[in-house]
């Protein structure tokens, strides 16, 4: 990276700290940022997991964060754990004077997330949190047409996704309520709360929600929710897991027109009866997407500067998430809470 002032500035130095599939997109966005960020080390519970990676990225391994964040040479962690685990590890990192990416969401409970945000302020660090769809090329292009104006105000949005939740492949964790601290609204339904908060503009104030866990499943696997935004529009969530076709799709309705996107056809406006195509899908946009984010999380970094995903904005994606929860044990709407 190089200043506006032409100096070239160090490369970032990351650590990684989990191993999984989503780690995999981390080492390779660090490779796509032109020197920005480099993958100097690979942490996993399980060896051979973070032999792999490291491999991948000419890393060290490490089989506990605590000696990884010891052996020094880093700048960063990038950590990509199960959601119970977010606090612990951000703690360490951010007492060892370490800059932090952490994947969504934010964390399971509001405490553990506020601990982490005044963890991260008091040691002078960045802290920014993985809400990657904010850097999606198709949907940034979308969030601008609609701010634009020329649809008009946004009137009402859905927005509809699906999963598996009964694929093998998916780590066990996930089906774990005190690991991953929910099912699918935690885990699916944040990307959906940001998405909608994202498009509408306008930050989601009270949900009116209802969750739903197969007989005998241990977290929801279906989630629906009816939304208020500050701004008065209303939107609707709805994420499933029980292994319809894939569907990840939103539709905005303005005043003078509709935007709908989605992930295989990109963006199309309707209006007056013509539609046109706003923005075409790319290929390998998370690919995109996480090089992307990865960059602005180098650049806050080298200039102690504020990542696009704050951690502030990440509270407010689990406060919804958790009144969702909420209502649906309550049965009625419930109002989100507020900033710090």
């Amino acid at each position: 990276m190089t200043t506006t002032s032409g100096l070239r500035l160090p490369t970032l130095r990351l650590g990684v700290i989990g191993a999984g599939t989503i780690a995999e997109f981390h080492v390779a966005a660090a490779r796509r940022t032109g020197g920005q960020a480099q993958v100097v080390a690979v942490c996993d519970v399980r060896a051979e997991a973070a032999e792999k990676l490291a491999a991948e990225a000419g890393a060290l391994v490490f089989t506990d964060h605590r000696a990884m964040i010891d052996a020094g040479g880093l700048d960063a962690v990038v950590i990509t754990v199960p959601h119970a685990l977010h606090t612990p590890i951000t703690l360490d990192a951010a007492a060892a004077g370490l800059h932090v990416l952490l994947e969504k969401p934010i964390a399971t409970t509001r405490e553990d997330a506020i601990r982490m945000i005044e963890a991260c302020r008091a040691a002078g660090v960045v802290f920014a949190v993985g809400h990657v769809l904010r850097f999606v090329p198709t949907l940034r292009a979308a969030a601008s047409y609609l701010a634009s104006g020329e649809l008009g105000r946004v009137v009402v949005a859905s927005e509809r996704r699906t999963a598996d939740y009964a694929d093998p492949a998916r780590p066990r964790w996930f089906l774990d309520p005190g690991m991953a601290g929910g099912g699918i609204v935690l885990n699916v339904g944040t990307h959906s709360i940001d998405k909608l908060q994202m498009l509408v503009g306008s930050p989601i104030v009270e949900v009116t929600g209802h969750t739903a866990a197969p007989a005998g499943g241990s977290v929801e696997t279906e989630a629906v929710a009816l939304a208020r935004h500050a701004d008065g529009t209303r939107s609707t969530i709805s994420v499933t897991g029980t292994g319809l076709p894939f569907t990840d799709e939103a539709e905005v309705v303005c005043g003078e027109g509709a935007i709908r996107i989605s992930r295989g056809e990109g963006v199309w406006s309707f209006r007056r009866g013509v539609a046109t195509q706003v923005a075409a899908p790319e290929p390998g946009e998370m690919t995109t997407a996480f090089a992307a984010q990865l960059a602005d999380f180098a650049r806050a970094c080298a200039e102690n500067g504020t990542p696009e995903v704050t951690p502030e904005y990440a509270l407010s994606v689990l406060d919804v998430a958790l009144a969702v929860y909420e209502s649906s044990r309550q049965g009625s709407s419930i109002t989100v809470k507020g900033q710090l």
